[in-house]
């Protein structure tokens, strides 16, 4: 915008190079420098700031946990350029920012020479329904696909009113001050956040329309844990308040928003997390934290039943997969596991489900016909290493035809240990803990059970027991249960030895025992282990 000729022009403009920097022009460009002052303004921030960082697949595999660690608050994460590049990275970056604990946010490049509806709905998609506390999504605006800035703009406003309808939110706009001035030329959109970015400046200039910034892009050669190589940095203008109300949260525990520094340690029921799996496995279910669902929101149905009172299914189809979902595993120790299913009905229609198993680096796919059972079925063994970036993922392209409008159901996934070391000794973990088929295994109290049975139901405690012991659980169904004398001797021909307290082959872990019926306990569970059964 230019100003009219005055006597006060060459006076505004001493005092403007008095009080502000140099600053680098685009080459070929030399704007009127008055034009310059009145389009663009130093803004400070208003007070605190949070840390983020925006990503893409040019950062490689990134390592969550150290990222949370490091004290990022937010990541941005782009979903594709335009529609003709998806990023691989965005499913594993989207679910792990959430994973860890870390507000995320989805950007797309902006292609003003493609269809913004078919780019907006690419974003949307890949998205999937947004949850409490994610930031709205950003159009990155930076090119222009020779159209004009009256074209370029028109193609923005397009996007912008496609997604908010869509999602009910502003979304966010990223730019740079030259290049909003000079490629898009708009004051349409001021009541829009604004995300500038602009490197080695405290206090960023932004364009008009704006009078204030959101978030600031300060550097693309950032350093953060968790990342090899660089990284773009920003800042949110605001403190944790003012964060939470912008993500639209305000900080209470119990309202079910981990918001204004509540975390799972302060407030567990707000700040829930993926709860890692401990080494004898567990149950996910579909309605955790380690639970994300992709593609559009109207595909889905949520309905009463399955595993934990809840399941979720959507109608196969024979095209491009539209909708897709991922159970996230957080292992604490690597071994083998028996990875299994719950298929319950009416929804169980899929005769070819495809499930996609990736663990210790491979990747598996499994063809499963969901109407065979109303329970567990089982996918098969897999070797899982210690620690994230593992999971089991099911998607609606089995192949079927939709016109069949067969339906595919997600519900709970079982992880069993196949290979947990026996443990002779007593203590705490003296005896793994059971799988519930609909329960996260219990914790470990380190008490020894009172009332241990056989699956025939004969008790072995002989009401002795004194809690000195090491944890004993029950003989779950199919195991073949020792049958302990008086004087703890057994009958299974796989433990001879046990004639006498102290004597027998398993007396490492059972000399102590104060009677014959916990010895013949501590010997029942040390000859279970000697098995080495899995899990029931």
């Amino acid at each position: 915008m230019r100003g009219s000729e005055d006597p006060m022009r060459s006076i505004i403009f001493a005092i403007a190079l008095l009080g502000c920097e140099a600053r680098p022009m685009n080459a070929g460009h030399l704007p009127d420098p008055l034009e310059v002052i009145l389009q663009s303004v130093v803004v400070c921030a208003e007070g605190e700031t949070l840390p983020g960082i925006d990503v893409s697949y040019y950062q490689d595999r990134i390592d969550w946990d150290a990222v949370a660690g490091d004290g990022i608050r937010f990541a941005i994460v782009r979903v594709s350029d335009g529609v003709g590049f998806e990023d691989p990275e965005f499913d594993r970056n989207w679910a792990e920012a959430r994973r860890v604990g870390i507000v995320r946010g989805v950007y797309q490049f902006f292609r003003p020479n493609q269809d913004p509806i078919d780019q907006a709905d690419l974003l949307l998609r890949r998205m999937g329904p947004l949850q409490p506390g994610d930031l709205p999504p950003v159009i990155d605006v930076e090119a222009t696909g020779d159209r004009s800035p009256a074209q370029v703009a028109a193609a923005i406003r397009i996007w912008i009113d496609h997604v908010e309808a869509e999602l009910g939110m502003r979304p966010i706009i990223y730019s740079g001050l030259y290049f909003w001035r000079d490629n898009v030329q708009s004051d349409d959109f001021a009541d829009y956040p604004f995300w500038i970015a602009q490197y080695g400046r405290e206090c960023p200039d932004i364009p008009e329309p704006w009078v204030r910034w959101a978030f600031f892009q300060t550097s693309s050669t950032g350093r953060i844990a968790g990342i090899e190589g660089n990284v773009d940095t920003n800042l949110f203008n605001g403190g944790l308040a003012e964060f939470d109300g912008f993500v639209g949260r305000e900080p209470v525990c119990g309202d079910g928003y981990c918001s204004g520094g509540e975390a799972y340690a302060t407030c567990a029921e707000d700040c829930p997390i993926c709860e890692p799996v401990p080494a004898a496995g567990r149950v996910v279910e579909e309605d955790e934290l380690c639970f994300a669902l992709h593609g559009p929101a109207g595909g889905w149905r949520r309905v009463a039943g399955g595993s934990g009172g809840s399941m979720i299914w959507t109608h196969a189809v024979d095209g491009e997969t539209a909708n897709w979902a991922a159970w996230n595993f957080d292992l604490a120790e690597a071994g083998r596991y028996r990875l299994s299913v719950f298929t319950p009905g009416p929804h169980n229609e899929s005769q070819q489900a495809l499930y996609t198993v990736a663990h210790a680096g491979v990747v598996d796919e499994v063809r499963l016909d969901q109407s065979a059972d109303t329970g567990w079925q089982v996918l098969g063994e897999y070797a899982f290493e210690a620690g994230a970036d593992q999971s089991l993922r099911l998607e609606d392209g089995t192949g079927e035809p939709l016109a069949g409008m067969v339906q595919i159901v997600f519900d709970a996934v079982k992880l069993e240990r196949l290979d947990l070391a026996p443990d002779a000794g007593p203590g705490p973990d003296a005896a793994a803990p059971r799988i519930d088929a609909a329960q996260p295994p219990p914790e470990d109290s380190g008490a020894m059970s009172q009332d241990v049975s056989t699956s025939e139901g004969a008790d072995l405690s002989g009401g002795e027991a004194d809690g000195s012991g090491p944890q004993a659980d029950a003989a779950g169904p199919g195991f073949d249960v020792v049958d302990a004398g008086k004087d703890g001797a057994s009958a299974s021909p796989m433990s001879p030895n046990l004639g006498g307290r102290g004597t027998a082959s398993f007396a490492g872990g059972c000399a102590m025992a104060p009677s014959p019926a916990p010895f013949a306990v501590c010997a029942l569970l040390l000859y279970r282990r000697s098995r080495r059964r899995s899990l029931p």
